[in-house]
């Protein structure tokens, strides 16, 4: 059985196919939800959908992609999901073996807005210092972007990261290596929808690496890089980098801001609004 997440007001896609592949389009396929009288949600035979039995909660939002029912794909496209269309779905080819029965389990939410961005510092690359945003518990999967202090969009250091947890909740994650400005403040933003988490962080000087700038120096340059490196890696053992924003352990769907401790090192710039400053 095969799960799907929908959020409801929009749309969602209920997959199967059939296998080995073959032309449906001459077969009757029918989408039942067993707990349900009547219980088709949707049925196509004799080269057109049919309303007779169906279900009057599905009437008008459902329907296959017939141009691909040529090639096995016998999905059940779903319009104006609401938290009542939740349940097992079944797709089922009379004409064909009665034992292959796919099964989907859909499962129904609002959007649920993530929490805090979470920001540390990961370690050093060159003269630049790498920096890690994460937040957790969104439903849909959001957008995640860095920020100069001038609002321009920094280039991360690679794609984000995402994750799922068993209940469908999207964390994400992504880094960005930031050179020294004549402010050090960079923002990260997490977006889904008309949702807007960020989160604001001010990097101190000292804690950008120093270039060495002629030979002489080098051996003096790698015995303070080794100081900053070790003060940075003492940063980031605590506990799971340079961090600001609270992690959280238990999930929630949470609307308010959260408030950081102060840090000695890191400066937080408050902004509930959601924009840069």
């Amino acid at each position: 059985m095969s799960r799907i997440h929908a959020v409801a007001g929009g749309d969602v896609i209920l997959p199967c196919f059939l296998k080995p592949t073959m032309n449906a389009a001459s077969h009757t396929v029918e989408w039942l939800r067993p707990d349900l009288k009547p219980k088709e949600a949707h049925c196509y035979r004799d080269h057109r959908d049919s309303e007779e039995d169906q279900n009057p909660s599905y009437k008008g939002r459902t329907s296959l992609f017939k141009e691909e029912l040529k090639n096995g794909n016998v999905s059940l496209k779903l319009t104006g999901v609401t938290l009542s269309d939740a349940g097992n779905y079944t797709c089922f080819i009379p004409t064909m073996s009665r034992t292959q029965r796919p099964v989907v389990q859909l499962l129904v939410g609002e959007s649920c807005p993530g929490f805090q961005p979470v920001l540390s510092i990961e370690g050093t690359d060159g003269s630049g210092l790498v920096l890690r945003c994460e937040s957790e518990g969104w439903y849909p999967e959001p957008e995640l972007e860095w920020f100069d202090n001038n609002g321009a969009i920094l280039p991360a250091t690679g794609p984000t990261e995402t994750e799922t947890d068993t209940e469908g909740f999207y964390t994400v994650r992504r880094n960005v290596t930031i050179q020294q400005t004549d402010n050090n403040w960079f923002t990260c933003r997490v977006q889904q929808q008309n949702i807007t988490r960020t989160k604001h962080i001010r990097i101190p000087d000292e804690v950008f690496p120093k270039p060495c700038q002629s030979y002489w120096t080098v051996g003096l340059c790698l015995a303070v890089g080794a100081v900053v490196g070790a003060a940075v890696g003492a940063a980031v053992a605590t506990p799971m980098g340079y961090v600001v924003g609270n992690r959280r352990t238990k999930r929630q769907c949470v609307t308010g801001e959260t408030v950081d401790p102060e840090n000695l090192s890191v400066l937080l710039k408050g902004n509930s609004s959601g924009e840069l400053n």
